[in-house]
């Protein structure tokens, strides 16, 4: 606290001696979690219950030099190591957070800095920055205060506006491993096009990336990944496998409104060539895909809405072509628990980092295709309450091995104290799917208790 005090002030200094302006936003958040029957009946040590308490605060200081220039970042104020902002790659384990009684957590963490100048010839970008796209389906910022991921780069952007079309090119460096020369670097090439028009509510994008990485990377995946958990168990992804080495990403999407209905959806394809899945054969071509829908239909304090979303998987990755979608954005999380935490055979200690992608056999990435049917209700201008249903399965799989991964029913209410001050409860239950690799499995569930300031 007296380093981010001394920082402060020498903030406020030079404002006051620049005629430049600071201003502050932020959000502090805390949930109180408790999770039974993740073990599902299964062995080892049945069932598994989890209970915590996880906050973050986040502060996002904004530096207005003048009408061309800004200085923008974010500070993650206390944090548990397992929860540490990882801004030099896209798949690290979260944008910060501190479990209540570890000894371990430190404070003040620099997560984003970077500049912006803008100019009538368009607006550029540089420095370790957030980065979305679409509907989050491979890229999301995570701005909102709910959101447990963020897409951060080390980038150089351009972009130019024109009417309603806006149009960029960047430069990224999406994993630095070496000092000298290129060893385990990551290099993206990226290109899109934009079009908002809000007066006919619509929005659609079309984004090229040349994605290039100069070495396998051994390790970066599965021990520093979304995918880390328990060392007791071993996730059926190598540590090489979804590191493509020379690729082309196509992502297009489309989000429109039309009365009391809105709807959209983002389809993302990538191809080129990938690290053996052993990691000591020659690079084998790599051909995934993913895509989200969803529709809503909002009318007057009802709000029903379903989203699918598929990521293709891997049925066999001792054998090329590869077709495992590692792509995918870990906000894109069904659910209380499908989405949150690790399950049956493959549960461990770690809070909130569960995937539905890893439920494949050995040598079997299983990808995911979910359906989210729910329905949203105000009560009044402080009350909403929502029910939905996580409808889960695999994507691939053996022909021996179970694809259902099970259906979960969430509730919850939200409170709103103040008009950024809220409070919550949901609750969940799983019935399970033999697709979890559990024989006979039972049901899980899970309760958790929130809040939220926002400033």
């Amino acid at each position: 606290m007296k380093q981010f005090l001394v920082i402060l002030g020498i903030s406020l200094l030079s404002t006051a001696a620049t005629a430049a302006t600071i201003n502050f936003g932020g959000s502090f958040r805390t949930e109180a979690g408790t999770y039974n029957g993740l073990g599902l009946g299964g062995t080892p040590n049945s069932p598994a219950s989890k209970n915590y308490i996880l906050s973050r605060a986040l502060l996002t200081p904004n530096l207005v030099v003048d009408d061309h220039f800004s200085v923008k970042s974010q500070w993650s104020l206390l944090q548990s190591p397992n929860f540490n902002p990882d801004g030099t790659r896209p798949l690290g384990a979260g944008q910060g957070g501190y479990l209540f009684g570890d000894a371990a957590s430190v404070g003040l963490f620099l997560s984003r800095a970077w500049l912006e100048w803008t100019s009538d010839v368009g607006v550029l970008r540089v420095g370790r920055m957030p980065v979305s796209w679409g509907y989050g389906l491979v890229y999301d910022s995570g701005d909102l205060v709910w959101d447990d991921f963020q897409s951060t780069f080390d980038r150089l952007e351009y972009r130019l506006h024109l009417g309603y079309v806006v149009g960029a090119v960047a430069y990224t460096k999406g994993l630095k491993g070496s000092v000298l020369g290129n060893d385990n670097d990551q290099e993206f090439y990226t290109a899109f096009l934009r079009y908002d028009n809000p007066e006919v509510e619509v929005e659609a994008g079309l984004m090229y990336e040349k994605q290039q990485r100069t070495g396998a990377q051994s390790g970066t995946l599965s021990s520093n990944g979304p995918y880390a958990h328990s060392a007791a168990s071993t996730v059926p992804l190598a540590q090489r496998f979804p590191s493509p080495l020379s690729n082309n990403l196509i992502d297009v999407y489309l989000k429109k409104t039309s009365g009391i209905l809105t709807y959209g959806g983002e389809l993302s394809w990538i191809s080129g060539t990938a690290i053996d899945y052993a990691g000591a054969g020659a690079p084998q071509e790599l051909n995934a895909f993913a895509f989200g829908l969803n529709a809503a239909a909002d009318y007057r304090k009802v709000k029903a809405y379903i989203e699918v979303l598929f990521a293709s998987g891997d049925a066999d990755l001792n054998s090329g072509p590869m077709t495992g979608f590692s792509l995918l954005n870990r906000n894109r999380r069904p659910g209380l628990i499908l989405g949150r935490e690790l399950l049956g055979s493959y549960y461990g200690n770690n809070v909130a980092l569960g995937s539905p992608l890893v439920y494949g056999n050995n040598g079997v990435f299983s990808g995911v295709l979910y359906f989210r049917p729910g329905v949203r209700f105000e009560w009044s201008s402080s009350i909403t309450s929502m029910f939905e249903v996580v409808i889960a399965r695999k994507a691939a799989a053996q022909a021996s091995e179970a694809s259902d991964l099970g259906v979960e029913f969430d509730l919850g209410t939200q409170y709103a104290l103040y008009k950024n001050f809220k409070t919550g409860v949901d609750v969940g239950v799983l019935l399970p799917g033999n697709g979890l690799r559990v024989t006979n499995p039972s049901a899980a569930f899970a309760v958790r208790l929130s809040g939220s300031l926002t400033f």
